[in-house]
């Protein structure tokens, strides 16, 4: 009974609204059109998604290329970041003659880490850039870089705490976000087409 007297209430002050020739003034005139526009493309592109569904085959290929890239193993891992590659190799010297890497991390310009030891926590190879990632992986549980490590960022002195076993989600429980992921960016390539193709 409520809605169908806001619904009696609407259609009245709409009638109203006409009688008066609100509709005819030009903002109001403006804001209908583009209310008007964007339930038409809204519609349209549901109905554009619903007939381009991503096949499971290539949702599979996208989770396997993406599982393929966190990997197997997660580390938990620590890093001191410094200017020079001579303060790295001090670093590594203090290290050897058993220097305790926590202590040492004070020297470290990462802000983030150094308030903890220099403690990343654990991660998948593929949150960190390519230098650190391939040095971290190629380290036993409990070792440090013989050297130290350039990236875009500075030197690293890199310890591995600790490997485990990664928990990637199954490929049931990520394929809606995927599917959503995938279908978004086909959207886009869809749009870019249609520019392309009317000139703009």
């Amino acid at each position: 009974a409520a809605i169908r007297e806001e619904l009696n209430t609407r259609e009245l002050l709409v009638r109203e609204a006409k009688k008066e020739g609100v509709d005819k003034q030009a903002d109001v005139k403006n804001q209908m059109d583009l209310m008007g526009q964007t339930v038409l493309v809204r519609a349209f592109v549901a109905d554009w998604m619903k007939d381009h569904p991503i096949p499971d085959a290539q949702l599979r290929t996208e989770y396997d290329k993406i599982k393929s890239q966190i990997g197997d193993k997660e580390y938990k891992v620590r890093h001191i970041l410094v200017e020079k590659e001579d303060e790295g190799k001090e670093i590594i010297a203090a290290l050897q003659k058993g220097d305790k890497f926590e202590k040492l991390a004070d020297r470290s310009k990462d802000p983030g880490s150094k308030a903890n030891g220099g403690d990343l926590d654990w991660n998948a190879p593929g949150n960190f850039v390519k230098p650190f990632s391939d040095a971290m992986v190629k380290l036993p549980k409990g070792k440090f870089t013989p050297q130290p490590v350039q990236t875009q960022f500075g030197w690293h002195v890199i310890q591995v705490d600790d490997i485990r076993e990664a928990k990637v989600p199954g490929f049931d429980e990520v394929k809606p976000q995927l599917a959503q992921r995938m279908q978004s960016a086909q959207l886009d390539a869809y749009f870019k087409e249609l520019r392309t193709k009317n000139g703009l």
